[in-house]
């Protein structure tokens, strides 16, 4: 772990009513409360390895540059953990890295954020998660709920952005677990017939990008809800890429059609209501590709909102 980035940003006064975020990052360091731990993952690797457009490496230090000045309204407790680095394509010993350092910050009473970095920080994640219940609450289960334009269970022989739950899987099944996993806003035209024959093999429950809108959100969190239902714990995880080109255009993949902000507020907040959520994860902003920080900001906006 390298903490490297500097917590700056406007100072309108010393009053508390004034706080911005990078103040209260600041002032978090002289204390060691159980809170929310920021977590960079700094890989493209996966992506690469998946034909796609690298750049979201560069991602995590930007999202952070784009939540320093945000509004604190009521105090909580986070710290920053720095960022796990992919270095010289071993992916797989980064996603360990971050593993272990997701473990650690749970095992400490945080709730990791991890700011990704390409999709292949699932794999990490939820390695993280699976690492700590197995220890502490081995009884319990773990639900996965994606926020995602693909369903990333693809079969491939190293890790790559789009293998992540499909390992998540594997290690579920080879521990005797039931893989408990749930993909918002599939996009039909973007998943191979095999990937839905896969996701229904695996019991995988899943909505289409076109059937979350304004109407149908009291349909789509009813379904959630059976989800949530059948675990104890919650890991999620927002692909940027799950949103409309318009409002995400800095990722790998972008989305002819997508999602809007809205509707995702609406089932994110619903599901942050349970309680449930134990990390969540953003990932695929990509700054190369990025217009005025659009996708950096909504990046800084969905982690802003879990916070607060």
């Amino acid at each position: 772990m390298q903490d490297n980035f500097q917590w700056t940003g406007r100072d309108d006064g010393q009053d508390p009513s004034y706080l911005r975020f990078h103040q209260l990052m600041n002032q978090a360091k002289q204390h060691n409360e159980a809170g929310y731990a920021l977590i960079g993952f700094c890989s493209d690797e996966g992506v690469k390895r998946n034909h796609g457009r690298i750049g979201a490496a560069k991602a995590p230090d930007l999202i952070r540059k784009q939540l320093a000045n945000l509004p604190v309204h009521h105090y909580v407790a986070v710290q920053d953990m720095g960022n796990v680095y992919c270095a010289d394509s071993e992916l797989e010993q980064a996603q360990a890295r971050l593993a272990d350092q997701v473990a650690h910050s749970l095992a400490q009473g945080h709730r990791p954020i991890v700011l990704g970095g390409g999709h292949e920080v699932a794999f990490g994640s939820f390695s993280g998660i699976f690492q700590y219940m197995q220890q502490q609450h081995p009884q319990q289960r773990i639900g996965i709920i994606n926020f995602d334009a693909h369903f990333d269970l693809r079969q491939h022989d190293v890790a790559t952005s789009g293998t992540p739950f499909l390992q998540a899987a594997n290690l579920s099944q080879a521990h005797g677990k039931d893989f408990h996993y749930m993909c918002l806003g599939v996009a039909r035209h973007a998943n191979t017939r095999h990937l839905f024959e896969t996701a229904d093999q695996l019991n995988c429950h899943y909505v289409f990008d076109y059937e979350i809108h304004a109407a149908s959100l009291n349909k789509v969190t009813q379904h959630l809800d059976q989800f949530i239902a059948q675990v104890d714990v919650l890991y999620v995880t927002v692909d940027l890429d799950v949103f409309s080109a318009s409002i995400a255009p800095g990722v790998s993949a972008p989305a002819v059609r997508g999602i809007d902000v809205a509707c995702f507020d609406t089932l994110f907040q619903h599901i942050k209501h349970t309680d449930k959520i134990r990390v969540l994860d953003i990932a695929e902003c990509n700054p190369i590709y990025d217009i005025d920080q659009h996708t950096a900001k909504l990046a800084a906006y969905i982690a802003y909102n879990y916070m607060f």
